[in-house]
């Protein structure tokens, strides 16, 4: 799903390593103060904030851009918040999603002290809102709410929850669920900066900790706190069929491989960050990666997003003073054939739907998304799209034909 206000973005990921101590140059802790006084920034920001076309900034979370004088808020994927971090090999600061255990560590190891947000790293008792135990209260009392629906509990579209672990949300009707990635389960948890709460994916022991820091007390769930054990259980899976027949250039992947989404996102910006090329405008380095490269591989984005994302990979390649040109085009490779997120709709878990478009560079030519492991090889589709048999445009990969007597894709 692609998201142009985010989350979850979404996806938004870890950016190269901080050297050792010993090998740190002269600007490496300045780069981390530079960080830390931008986090600071950022707590104070709103959607709503005035900004300048172009700036980049973090909004409750989520990596935002301003456009037309008003911020666009990207939310990070897999649980992953917007920090900025310190550059390595110069001066500067870059903006992106990551844990904020590693955003911690990669501003400690610049040398500068205070954490993610320098001196003012922990807000204390005395500094709390008016609003802030009041929203770990709202909190606690829509984890209690999540706790009681499941798939098929009526809603109003646009409505987001939590249900059986997962990030979910009304479609006509009906709750479509999304699982968090990397273990994490899906909460309610306070907002900060201004009263309400936000819905995403977090660790069970990070969201008890937020709604413990705004002085709520019960932990998760307030007075009546449920069992986790209740609560942890994944989707129904659906019924496995035999294997599509399908050309070469796709593959069958399995399903835990879709945890190495934040590591896919990362392996662009490390080859990014040293390539020599333009990483300033347009932000190749984090909006191929952990933003637009992330959302174009989950369940509900457009069937050609990941292509015209690899297209856009190749084009930085190919763009001047890029010097490991080669690296970047196999990444670019490598991340489309990556398969994306299916969804269980409704007990069936349809397989993905093909892009009907040709890429604009050869070195794409013949390259397709595989497909995970447990997908109806007989179905296809998303959320967004509803689901369609095998034969129907869009189930066969660009410039293949459907065989429905033999499905296969030839």
């Amino acid at each position: 799903m692609y998201f142009n206000t985010f989350v979850l973005p979404l996806s938004l990921v870890a950016l190269v390593s901080a050297g050792a101590i010993d090998r740190r140059a002269a600007f490496t802790e300045q780069n981390g103060q530079d960080a830390q006084a931008l986090n600071a920034k950022f707590q104070s920001l709103t959607a709503d904030s005035p900004c300048t076309d172009g700036e980049s900034a973090c909004v409750n979370g989520g990596f935002a851009q301003c456009v037309g004088g008003k911020f666009a808020v990207t939310p990070c994927a897999g649980g992953l918040q917007c920090f900025a971090l310190p550059l390595v090999n110069s001066p500067g600061t870059s903006i992106t999603c990551d844990t904020e255990a590693d955003a911690t560590a990669r501003i400690a190891n610049t040398g500068a002290a205070g954490g993610v947000f320098g001196r003012r790293n922990v807000p204390v008792l005395a500094r709390r809102a008016a609003f802030t135990k009041k929203n770990g209260q709202d909190a606690q009392a829509l984890n209690r709410k999540f706790h009681t629906l499941s798939a098929s509990s009526s809603c109003t579209s646009g409505e987001n929850a939590c249900i059986n672990g997962a990030f979910a949300q009304c479609a006509n009707g009906k709750f479509v669920t999304f699982p968090c990635a990397g273990g994490l389960q899906c909460f309610a948890l306070p907002l900060v900066n201004s009263a309400g709460t936000s819905i995403t994916c977090d660790t069970q022991a990070d969201a008890t900790t937020r709604i413990s820091n705004t002085g709520a007390t019960g932990g998760l769930f307030g007075k009546r706190e449920a069992s986790p054990e209740k609560r942890a259980t994944g989707p129904p899976a659906c019924e496995k069929g035999k294997k599509r027949s399908v050309t070469p250039a796709l593959s069958i992947s399995k399903r835990i491989a879709q945890a190495d989404l934040p590591a896919v996102a990362q392996s662009w910006q490390n080859l990014c960050l040293v390539s020599g090329g333009d990483i300033q405008t347009n932000q190749p380095c984090v909006q191929l990666a952990g933003v637009a490269g992330i959302n174009s591989l989950l369940a509900n984005a457009d069937a050609c997003a990941q292509q015209n994302n690899a297209d856009a990979m190749i084009d930085f390649a190919k763009s001047a003073g890029v010097t490991n040109k080669d690296a970047l085009i196999a990444n670019a490779i490598a991340y489309r054939k990556h398969p994306r997120n299916a969804l269980n709709i409704n007990g069936v878990t349809p397989s993905t739907l093909f892009c009907e478009t040709a890429p604009r560079n050869a070195e794409l030519k013949g390259i397709v998304n595989a497909q995970l492991d447990g997908v109806d090889p007989g179905l296809f589709g998303s959320p967004a799209t509803g689901i369609v048999p095998f034969g129907a445009p869009g189930t066969c990969p660009f410039g293949t034909t459907a065989d429905a007597s033999t499905c296969s894709c030839n």
